[in-house]
């Protein structure tokens, strides 16, 4: 495996394959000499400047592209060339017209592709998802969800606030909760939203969004980056007609199911379960569990909510 990209994301991959029976990260590319001097001291790899260098210098079986949003298509595109494996971080692109075009380029390649939405490997989540799935909540209503309790994030360059390179808060921290509502719940038919952005100088970005699904499932959604310096967390709550279920994790015990009942969790960390799905896809040839075009499709959605927070009106899907 080739990790492309040596920030945030970039390390936990990295550190996620050192438990995998049979993977072996043997190359880091990063731009940033001091990011490739920290990979090889963190794991003795090998390390280069580019994807480029990294196709021409090692024979990879998979690329692991964890670089900022608005590299994925361009980096994505020369693994699908070089016919390598692919597994790259959410969200799929930058642009709808990105993500159109890996979609189309996607469509019969010969190896695996696989999405990093990490919720649908997120213990507490599948546990949740199991319960709705089950029917233990009866025919659902309402869903809520939150994400936050961190300050404005510092990437690369800060590209996070560049709104053009990020897509800010939306597309870099909401689309997390409405990939996995999708999971839930099936195909979004309108959505709404607002947001801070562009209302102050300061970086306070904070934004809400309703989501209206097919099946009449009603989503609030609620992203932030607007907190004084604290942990970060996340909950979310689902009423359905025979009771709720709700998650915290600032919660001892994250998970409260009405009438009492606990749901347990497993102890595998969510960056190691996706990586592992993603091997485990090679190795079985079957498909990962997230697949392009399922991305491409929370990613229209994501996106949605961009546009009706610029534009102030709802949004038809």
């Amino acid at each position: 495996m080739g990790v492309v990209g040596y920030g945030t994301m970039g390390q936990v991959h990295s550190q996620a394959l050192q438990s995998i029976p049979g993977a072996e990260l043997v190359v880091v590319a990063d731009p940033d000499p001091e990011r490739q001097a920290q990979a090889q001291r963190d794991y003795g790899v090998d390390t280069v400047g580019s994807i480029e260098e990294l196709l021409q210098a090692v024979d990879v079986d998979l690329v692991d592209i964890c670089t900022p949003t608005y590299l994925h298509a361009s980096i994505f595109q020369e693994a699908l060339k070089a016919g390598k494996h692919i597994f790259c971080e959410k969200p799929l692109a930058r642009t709808l017209e990105e993500g159109e075009r890996l979609v189309e380029l996607s469509a019969g390649y010969g190896q695996k592709i696989g999405i990093a939405h990490v919720l649908r490997f997120t213990p507490a989540y599948v546990r949740i998802r199991e319960s709705v799935v089950q029917g233990r909540l009866g025919k659902v209503a309402v869903a809520r969800t939150s994400r936050g309790g961190s300050q404005f994030p510092r990437g690369w360059h800060d590209w996070f606030a560049d709104f053009d390179l990020s897509g800010g808060v939306i597309l870099d921290l909401a689309v997390h909760d409405i990939d996995y509502l999708r999971w839930l719940f099936g195909d979004v038919q309108r959505v709404y939203a607002q947001s801070t952005r562009g209302r102050t100088s300061a970086q306070l970005e904070w934004a809400f969004i309703v989501l209206r699904f097919k099946s009449g499932v009603i989503a609030h959604v609620e992203a932030g980056w607007s907190s004084s310096p604290g942990e970060f967390h996340t909950a979310v709550e689902i009423a359905g007609e025979k009771g709720l279920v709700d998650y915290d994790s600032r919660r001892a015990q994250p998970i409260a199911l009405a009438g009492g009942a606990e749901l347990p969790l497993g102890t595998l960390h969510p960056y190691y379960l996706e990586l592992q799905d993603m091997i485990e896809a090679i190795r079985g040839d079957r498909p990962p569990l997230v697949t392009v075009e399922d991305a491409f499709q929370s990613l229209k959605v994501t996106l949605a909510a961009l546009e009706s927070a610029q534009t102030g009106r709802v949004v038809e899907l």
